[in-house]
């Protein structure tokens, strides 16, 4: 049965006004509630969910994100008030608190997409490292020769740090900086530049050119309404060439989340 289906069958309530979909980091289970009548049988319908899956020890509705760091607002609805876990993902291991860390699930098949075009002995920069939703796993899986990973906000930081220790990596560099303001070694030019940080991701293209070098490949994340006009923006920059667009989710009714594969042609400023 669809998950719809459990509920309306544990919850007694109309199936059409129930959430069709959820997700789970670790032991906590996130889930949004647009219907109003759904809203009015929160409790109801979280301790349903309780019931039906006994390995989660925490629900929580997702009510948006805010700000320059992208914090999540979320509301326990039932279970432990304990807002911290570790999730699971592609053979690593994340802590994190989800009221103060946002997850986005929508990103995993790019995270397994890098891991299958990143090559061992590259340097990676990740000019938003969050926790180390990118950073991680591609120290983790491939032999890379080093990645740094840049931070501004202090708690993600801080996870950023115990994820490094969690997972055991030697490979990691992790700075508290604002990437605009990194200067990295003369010898130190990034094979790979991630760029998984929106919206206005574009303000930060002059400073990932700075730091890479001919040749290097740069995955430019944004949301946008206008995606032509957005690869004509891009195209401004005249030392790089758009490789390849994909689109990763749609993240609103009007926008939605694109990534390029961007390709540094020369140095020149």
């Amino acid at each position: 049965m669809r998950f719809k289906q459990l509920l309306a069958a544990k919850t007694k309530l109309p199936e059409e006004i129930l959430p069709a979909s959820y997700q789970t980091l670790g032991s906590i289970l996130l889930l949004k509630l647009p219907h109003l009548q759904a809203m009015k049988n929160k409790k109801k319908i979280s301790s349903a969910i309780l019931k039906l899956f006994p390995y989660i020890k925490t629900i929580c509705l997702q009510k948006g994100v805010s700000g320059e760091f992208r914090q999540p607002a979320v509301e326990i609805l039932a279970g432990s008030k304990d807002t911290e876990t570790i999730h699971n993902e592609l053979g690593c291991k994340f802590k994190l608190d989800v009221s103060k860390i946002m997850w986005s699930k929508g990103n995993h098949f790019e995270r397994q997409r890098l891991l299958n075009i990143v090559k061992p002995g590259e340097i990676i920069l990740d000019m938003f490292a969050g926790i180390g939703y990118w950073s991680i796993i591609l120290a983790k899986h491939k032999k890379v020769n080093r990645i740094i990973a840049v931070e501004k906000n202090p708690e993600s930081f801080n996870f950023l740090i115990e994820n490094i220790c969690l997972n055991k990596l030697l490979n990691v560099t992790a700075i508290q900086n604002d990437c605009r303001n990194i200067v990295l070694p003369k010898k130190i030019k990034p094979d790979r530049i991630i760029m998984g940080y929106f919206p206005n991701t574009i303000s930060f293209l002059p400073a990932a050119l700075k730091l890479a070098k001919k040749g290097t490949t740069i995955h430019f994340h944004e949301l946008t309404s206008n995606l032509e006009k957005l690869k004509s923006d891009i195209k401004r920059f005249k030392n790089i060439k758009i490789q390849s667009t994909r689109e990763v989710k749609e993240y609103s009714p009007s926008k939605k989340h694109y990534v390029f594969d961007l390709k540094v042609l020369n140095t020149a400023k």
